[in-house]
């Protein structure tokens, strides 16, 4: 997976996936894993997704709902937790909302 993603202001879909990997190169299982996102720059938090994501296999998957991605357009810093026995796995990543056309 990269370390950057892209979507147009509004959009819904795709979904999201964010993998983290282990020191070999694997896909980390983060099934059972509690997940969080959190989308801003490093003193402000515009987005906290907490629900519609979830770990598994293959990653965590954020499926967006209406509205969330209704941020202006710009770059920002995403970060994916995923939780377990109170211990964090934690990634960032760029996420750019270009603007819609009119």
């Amino acid at each position: 997976m990269s370390t950057s993603t892209e979507y147009v202001a509004g959009s819904e879909r795709p979904a999201l996936l964010i993998q983290l990997l282990d020191d070999d190169g694997a896909v980390i299982d983060l099934t059972g894993y509690t997940c969080s996102l959190k989308i801003g720059d490093p003193t402000t938090t515009v987005l906290t997704k907490t629900t519609g994501i979830a770990g598994s296999a293959s990653g965590i998957t954020a499926t967006w709902a209406a509205g969330e991605l209704a941020l202006t357009p710009g770059t920002y810093l995403g970060e994916a937790i995923a939780t377990s026995g109170g211990l964090d796995y934690r990634r960032q990543f760029s996420i750019t909302i270009t603007p819609a056309l009119a």
